[in-house]
Formats: structure tokens, sequence, C-alpha cells
């Protein structure tokens, strides 16, 4: 419920043209220690009369995409009682702003009440890895504005570069 709080949350307060992808870890972890991963309870919250692509599909490719990335880094997959839990909450909303353009953006003798509406998806992704005592150690946050043919491949960069400076912490040398 947490996650879905923080969710609705970070969706509901993002403007038009809003595109982030937040990191933020624990900064004092040593992320040496950990070795294996595995996914937990994940939840998909996209209204049903606005998916564009059903829950399994977009499951598989968030799960891929960590999957694969956190093996680039060293870490291997496990089922149960792993170092590392992954979970995720992702959604999908489609929004309307609407601007007045003002006396700027008229041809002289036009109505002055004119509006400007645009209309877009934004989706938010959220990951979250925890240790095993469910400690929030990294967590990366994403809002941005897709179409339905350039999902998988946002989901993909969401998670490469949202896993960027774990690869680099993860491998970093004992003192």
């Amino acid at each position: 419920m947490k996650l879905f709080f923080l969710f609705f949350i970070s969706v509901s307060s993002f403007s038009v043209f809003a595109q982030s992808i937040d990191v933020e870890y624990d900064k004092n972890r040593d992320f040496t220690k950990y070795k294996t991963f595995m996914f937990g309870e994940s939840q998909i919250t996209t209204p049903v009369d606005q998916k564009q692509v059903d829950d399994a599909k977009m499951d598989k490719w968030i799960v891929d995409a960590v999957t694969e990335e956190l093996k680039l880094i060293g870490l291997e997959r496990k089922d149960s009682l792993a170092d590392l839990i992954i979970t995720y909450a992702e959604g999908t909303l489609a929004r309307t702003d609407s601007e007045r353009l003002g006396p700027l953006a008229l041809t002289p003798g036009s109505n002055p009440d004119r509006n400007f509406t645009f209309q877009y998806r934004q989706s938010s992704l959220i990951i979250d890895m925890n240790d095993r005592s469910g400690n929030l150690i990294w967590r990366i946050n994403s809002t941005t504005n897709i179409t339905s043919t350039e999902i998988e491949r946002m989901v993909d960069a969401i998670v490469e570069r949202g896993f960027k400076k774990f690869g680099r912490l993860y491998h970093k040398k004992k003192k």
C-alpha cells in the first residue's frame, strides 16, 4: 500500500513535459557484500481502460531489464533467500494539459479566449531494491511521457540509467 501511495503521488505531481529518472540510495552502505537478488511482489496500476500493453508483457519487460542489468553488474538471480529483493510499481495514465494562449499567439481580430490542449500518456516506474531485512538501499523513480511503440525501449533505458552508478559502487574495492 505504501508503494502504491508513493506511486500515485509521483504520477500526479509532474507537469506535461516532465521526464525524469531520479536515483536514491544509502550512501553509507557497502554494496560489495551483495551477491544475489530476487524479485518480490510488484504491481502494475494502469487503469484497465487505459492499458496499451497487458500486465504480463509489462512485467516481463521490467523483470528482464532489471535481471540483465544486475547480471552485468555481477549479481546472480535466485528464486529465494537472496541478498536483495527487487520490487516495482508501474502505471500509466492518460493526461491532458490545457493552457490559455493569450494575445501573442493570436492573429489580429481573432478570439482572445483560445486555449491550447495537449493530451499525452504519462508513465511512472519505481524500482526498489531492499536488503533481506526490508531496508531500502536503492530506488529508481522515473516519470516519462511515452507512446505504446516505445514502452519496452523506455523500460530498458530507465533500468540501465538507474543502475549505472550501482555497478560502480558494487565493484568498488574495500579499503
